[in-house]
């Protein structure tokens, strides 16, 4: 089979709207160069439409005519290189998904492993920040979890005390692992704030008892969250007021 029939083939595979790249035709690791030219060739058929630059999709026709691909489709785009996850959505986007604010974001923040930068794509915007750990699909949930407490004090409409209190009914859905794979993230990773924050969860829901994250603090170190003392009694042990 020529390269052109592979690609054709390829390609009547995917979705109506469906984003693709170069790295997506089986072909191409093989023979780049070729791949490029009828890439072109299907570009002026109309048979593909180029989204940016190496980025593709298959044309889908609605009843008002040619409708581009779907914001969820565009944020795949960002969030996955070669079908491997490399980011994760953050920011107040985020913290709308997680029930804390009601505010929307124009621009969606993305954590990736890599530079910052921009894109538009007209209908989505998405500013990329650099991740402060290594993304893996199976950390995606706790590092976000994570996220919202280092930005607990800047969650647009909310408090830290409404905040804590949606956050701590996450963390007591967590399972041991983890729980643990959380301390080791946030050791590693994320501020001494954060640290304390999660310890202070973790105690509060019962998930971890051990004094491993409180040792890993300087005992004169504090932490100023504006929390309610009386409705969190044990801040006063993680240094947090």
């Amino acid at each position: 089979m020529s390269i052109s029939s592979t690609i054709k083939q390829k390609i009547e595979q995917f979705e109506p709207g469906q984003v693709f790249d170069y790295g997506d035709i089986p072909v191409y690791q093989e023979a780049p160069s070729a791949v490029v030219k009828a890439m072109s060739r299907l570009l002026k058929k109309g048979e593909i439409k180029r989204l940016s630059k190496g980025l593709f999709y298959k044309p889908k026709r609605g009843i008002f005519g040619e409708l581009k691909p779907s914001d969820s489709e565009l944020l795949k785009t960002i969030l996955y290189k070669r079908g491997r996850l490399r980011g994760y959505i953050t920011g107040t986007a985020l913290y709308n998904q997680l029930g804390l604010t009601t505010q929307l974001p124009r621009t969606i923040t993305v954590a990736i492993q890599g530079g910052r930068q921009e894109k538009n794509f007209g209908t989505l915007r998405a500013k990329l920040v650099k991740s402060r750990a290594p993304v893996k699909a199976a950390d995606v949930m706790i590092l976000q979890y994570l996220d919202v407490l280092q930005d607990i004090n800047d969650i647009p409409d909310a408090n830290a005390n409404e905040t804590l209190v949606r956050m701590a009914k996450r963390f007591s859905k967590l399972d041991d692992k983890q729980v643990k794979r959380a301390k080791t993230l946030v050791c590693h990773f994320y501020t001494t704030k954060v640290v304390a924050l999660t310890g202070l969860l973790l105690e509060y829901t019962g998930k971890d008892t051990t004094c491993r994250l409180k040792k890993s603090l300087n005992p004169l170190t504090r932490f100023k969250i504006g929390l309610d003392i009386k409705q969190w009694p044990e801040c006063r042990d993680w240094n947090i007021r």
